[in-house]
């Protein structure tokens, strides 16, 4: 997967070696001797998802939300300044995504334009880079840190799993609560959007450091969003002798007919590279109600010829999220094998969640067991 978080500066080598591939090796990319490079890309997420809320039991073959089924085109020129200009352009498949799938709906494979991710055109120059289009607001990505290796199965984003089914009530009765509304995290999006990113400071080396980010955009893809975003964000990601450390932190606004609505973001991860071992944690807030915290602890080894194995068990507690009063939290337990010469991963994840409220109404916990394939080319 090609990130706007990650290819600037050196955009379009960035994004060669994120396929673990050689240019001259790959069929999917081009460069020329003026400095040219195309590439195309994608990648293929199908997972199998079995949920229990209590009395029932259903099962799907899904998309995992979590990192979906996508094709995207990356073209990069350099100029003669040192500066490049590139356009990256990508879309969703339109697979039913595990996140949409509920005791009452099975959703079909449908594209339409709110599956386009990215349509920008980037220029990135010793003062910085500037994005223009579809893209990745400031600060999207500020509560993602992690270096567990174990984010294709489970993540902050718990919703991405299971979301769209509701609690049931001990009563037998479906709720009107989603795993969506109750298992909340604030994040920054995907929007049209003009963004500036600062050159990385303070790091150890080339992509290494600390950088600053704004953005201003709209909703062109969803039909009567008139909101008016801007965000802010700060992201660093360095090595420190043995330990590779991942952190950020995002604040955001949404003006909605006069009505300004805040959240805030933020995140970090250490993994101690000789023993495998990492720690992650996130949380965010609505300023005017809600908050949650999210911790994961991961081990990766290798222990098989085909590559490395990560294991990772992850916590995550929500204090009014769905409303004033409720309660939600989730414990979850994951394992992805990678396969590094055909760029798969293979993985299984376990998820328990719980809701309450401060109502006299109780409700029956669930679980959700996910287990996918996930293939970069």
């Amino acid at each position: 997967m090609v990130s706007s978080t990650s290819l600037p500066r050196g955009l379009g080598a960035a994004a060669l070696c994120a396929l673990s591939l050689p240019a001259t090796a790959n069929p999917l990319a081009y460069s020329n001797d003026t400095g040219g490079e195309v590439l195309a890309y994608g990648q293929l997420s199908p997972a199998y998802v079995s949920f229990d809320d209590g009395d029932e039991t259903s099962g799907n073959l899904t998309d995992n939300s979590h990192s979906n089924t996508r094709v995207g085109l990356f073209i990069d020129q350099a100029l003669q300044d040192g500066s490049e200009l590139s356009f990256n352009f990508e879309t969703a498949l339109g697979a039913p995504g595990s996140s949409q799938f509920s005791q009452d709906v099975e959703p079909v494979w449908e594209w339409d334009k709110t599956r386009l991710r990215k349509f920008e055109l980037i220029y990135t120059g010793a003062w910085g880079t500037v994005w223009v289009g579809q893209g990745s607001m400031a600060s999207d990505g500020g509560s993602s840190s992690n270096l567990s290796g174990t984010t294709i199965a489970s993540s902050r984003a718990v919703p991405d799993t299971a979301g769209g089914y509701f609690f049931r009530q001990s009563d037998g009765d479906l709720s009107d609560v989603k795993i969506s509304q109750s298992h909340a995290k604030w994040d920054g999006t995907r929007r049209m959007r003009l963004r500036y990113d600062t050159p990385r400071v303070f790091g150890s080396g080339e992509g290494k450091g600390v950088s600053f980010r704004v953005a201003h955009g709209y909703d062109v893809l969803n039909e009567g969003n008139d909101s008016v975003y801007t965000d802010i964000g700060l992201f660093q990601q360095d090595s420190y002798g043995d330990f590779d450390v991942r952190a950020a932190a995002g604040y955001g606004w949404t003006e909605t007919d006069g009505d300004v609505q805040e959240s805030w973001s933020a995140s970090a991860s250490a993994l101690y590279v000789p023993a495998g071992i990492s720690g992650s944690v996130a949380g965010g807030e609505l300023p005017a109600g809600g908050s949650f915290l999210y911790a994961n602890l991961g081990w990766q080894a290798e222990l098989v010829s085909l590559g490395k194995t990560a294991f990772s068990v992850d916590r995550y507690w929500g204090d009014d999220t769905a409303y004033d009063g409720a309660d939600a939290g989730k414990w979850g337990i994951q394992v992805m094998q990678y396969v590094e010469d055909m760029n798969l991963q293979v993985y299984v994840a376990y998820d328990s969640y719980s809701f309450s409220d401060d109502s006299a109404v109780s409700y029956q916990d669930a679980n959700a067991t996910m287990a996918g394939v996930f293939w970069k080319f």
